[in-house]
């Protein structure tokens, strides 16, 4: 099995399926600068997802499978029904925030605290993949570092 082709082909059917994938069904490879083993390889999904090889690479084409692998596995397991996001799981991951900070209800309600404010992004991404979820974090967390979610604060904008 190409596995390189599977993960394209993968994409390609999510797409023609109606997957809103904004910049299409393409499947984008970086290879680390190296003139030696081992080589490393990053391939980035359409959704923004990134993944490396995982392995020892002899060579740019054995790494560019290997991260071709690693992110096949994560792709195809992401569409398990199980790995959607329910009412029951923001439930449970919201009890389970709670107890991590010995917090109360109340906060889990009131959107301008931490627990609150993880409640409202899952509630706001029900019916998506975690992976998915993962993608926005990721940016929500790039935001945050850079400093634009402060500034946005500041100019009072809405968390939507």
């Amino acid at each position: 099995v190409n596995v390189v082709e599977a993960l394209q082909e993968f994409w390609q059917m999510k797409q023609s399926r109606g997957a809103d994938l904004k910049n299409g069904a393409l499947v984008v490879y970086e290879m680390v600068p190296s003139s030696s083993p081992p080589y490393v390889c990053y391939v980035t999904l359409p959704g923004g997802s990134c993944f490396g090889s995982f392995q020892f690479c002899p060579t740019k084409a054995e790494a560019r499978r290997s991260a071709a692998k690693i992110a096949l596995m994560n792709s195809v397991f992401n569409e398990h029904p199980s790995r959607r996001i329910t009412d029951e799981f923001i439930e449970k991951s919201v009890s389970e925030a709670l107890a991590s900070f010995n917090g109360n209800r109340e906060e889990a309600d009131n959107p301008n605290t931490g627990i609150g404010a993880f409640r409202f992004m899952l509630e706001s991404n029900k019916g998506k993949s975690m992976l998915e979820f993962q993608e926005l974090m990721t940016v929500f967390q790039l935001l945050h570092w850079n400093g634009s979610l402060k500034a946005m604060r500041e100019r009072q904008c809405s968390r939507q």
